[in-house]
C-alpha cells in the first residue's frame, strides 16, 4: 500500500487520498455523534436551504474534493498505467464527482429534514442544544436543535443575555419576526435563566412563565 501510495509520483495522489479521506470519515462522524461545529452566521430556519445546507459542510466539500482525486488519480496513473497528466485530469474528474455527490446526498437530507410544515412558535417553552455558538445581547444569529413531533429541527437564534457556546443546554422563550427564536441558557432544574442586566424586551419576546405565545 505504501508503495502505491507514495512511490515515485504517488505523493501527487496518495496525500490528498489519505489526508481526504480522514479527514472526511472524522468531520462525518463528528457530526453524527453532535460534536461537529460550523462557525459564522448560516442562514438556516426551521426550513432550510439545501443549497444553504450545503455550505455548512464547505469543509466536506474539500475533503471529498481531495478524496476523489487522490483515489481517482491513483486509480489512474497505477492501475491504468497513465501518465501525470492525463491522471490529473481524471482525477479532477474524480474530486469534482465526489463534490456532486456529497451535495445530492446533503440536498436529500436537508430535504427530508425540512418535510412537513410546522409552527415556529410551537417551539416556545421547549429545551434544546446550541449548534452553532449563540452571540451575546442579540449582536448575531446561532442554531439551536430542538425536537418537535420526534423530529429534530434547527433553528436561527437570539439570545438577549450572555454569548451561549455550542453544546449549551437552552430553553426557547420567544419568537420574532424574522423568523428566528430566542433561547436562554437552562439551569440545573430546567429553567430559563434571564439575562442579569436589565433592558428592554424586544418585539416577540416572551419570558419564562409568561404565556406559551409570542408577544405582538
Amino acid at each position: 500500500m505504501y508503495d502505491l501510495l507514495f512511490d515515485g509520483f504517488g505523493p501527487i495522489f496518495g496525500i490528498p487520498a489519505v489526508l481526504g479521506t480522514v479527514f472526511f470519515v472524522l468531520r462525518l462522524v463528528l457530526m453524527l455523534i453532535g460534536h461537529g461545529d460550523a462557525h459564522g452566521d448560516v442562514p438556516h430556519d426551521v426550513h432550510p436551504d439545501p443549497g444553504e445546507a450545503f455550505k455548512v459542510f464547505s469543509l466536506q466539500a474539500f475533503a471529498a474534493f481531495f478524496m476523489g482525486f487522490g483515489w481517482a488519480g491513483i486509480a489512474a496513473m497505477r492501475g491504468a498505467g497513465l501518465g501525470i497528466p492525463p491522471s490529473l485530469v481524471i482525477g479532477a474528474g474524480g474530486g469534482s464527482g465526489m463534490v456532486w455527490l456529497l451535495a445530492v446526498l446533503l440536498r436529500a437530507v436537508w430535504s427530508m429534514q425540512s418535510s412537513g410544515n410546522i409552527d415556529i412558535s410551537e417551539a416556545i417553552g421547549l429545551s434544546g442544544q446550541t449548534y452553532v455558538t449563540i452571540p451575546s445581547s442579540r449582536s448575531g444569529r446561532g442554531q439551536v436543535r430542538v425536537v418537535i413531533e420526534d423530529r429534530q429541527r434547527l433553528f436561527n437564534a437570539v439570545t438577549d443575555g450572555p454569548t451561549i457556546p455550542t453544546g449549551t443546554l437552552v430553553q426557547v422563550v420567544g419568537t420574532n419576526a424574522d423568523n428566528t427564536i430566542t433561547v436562554l441558557p437552562e439551569d440545573a432544574e430546567g429553567r430559563a435563566v434571564a439575562p442579569t442586566t436589565s433592558r428592554d424586551r424586544p418585539l416577540g419576546f416572551v419570558g419564562p412563565g409568561e404565556g406559551s405565545a409570542p408577544r405582538p
